[in-house]
């Protein structure tokens, strides 16, 4: 086992890391089943041979590809926290599946076949582009910001897969049973210094 803090080499160390350091059950059993090679299935976002293939292009690594696609399907249109909504771009719930669906025209387009299909070299061309906005769309798309926030969604399901953790040697979460979450009022009462601002 690592020394606490310390990078993990394997998920047997992480998971042992876990318990070593009491993480609370209900979070260890949630991280179990992000491990797990069972990916939802990919039916929101667009088709799963080219989101897939997408995702196997910006992130190759210890996480599955279809594990990756699965969690973008699954939070593609949530907030997470996130407040980047822009006048005149597509709602977030459009743009990811636009994205997709302009990507897929310009691979038949340029290369005669489905961007699954291309050789690598052609889809990392066609994702360079994207990156770049040298695609276009429908109106109130922006290519660049579509790749920016499939990339950005995909890292985020890569982080917080332990497969992930691992690879980048995170040792996972620390905190353990009764750790407390400060809400918004107890964090305003904090910054304020009010009288018990130090204690928990």
């Amino acid at each position: 086992m690592p020394e606490p803090g310390g990078a993990v080499s394997s998920l047997e160390e992480f998971w042992d890391g876990l318990e070593a350091r009491g993480v609370e059950p209900d979070l260890v059993e949630a991280l179990r089943k992000r491990a797990e090679d069972r990916p939802e299935q990919i039916r929101r976002v667009g088709e799963k041979s080219i989101v897939v293939a997408v995702v196997t292009r910006l992130l190759p690594g210890a996480v599955p590809a279809e594990d990756l696609a699965s969690f973008l399907d699954a939070n593609f249109d949530a907030q997470l926290g996130r407040g980047d909504e822009r006048i005149g771009l597509m709602p977030r719930g459009e743009l990811i599946p636009a994205g997709f669906r302009v990507l897929e025209e310009e691979a038949r387009r340029q290369g005669g076949s489905s961007f699954a299909d291309l050789p690598t070299t052609e889809q990392d061309r066609l994702l360079a582009d994207a990156e770049a906005s040298r695609l276009e769309g429908p109106p109130g798309f922006d290519a660049g910001e579509w790749f920016k926030r499939t990339r950005d969604l995909v890292l985020l399901g890569y982080g917080s897969d332990p497969r992930g953790m691992v690879e980048m040697g995170f040792p996972g979460p620390s905190y353990e049973k009764g750790h407390v979450w400060l809400g918004i009022a107890e964090v305003a009462r904090r910054a304020a210094r009010a009288p018990g601002h130090e204690e928990l």
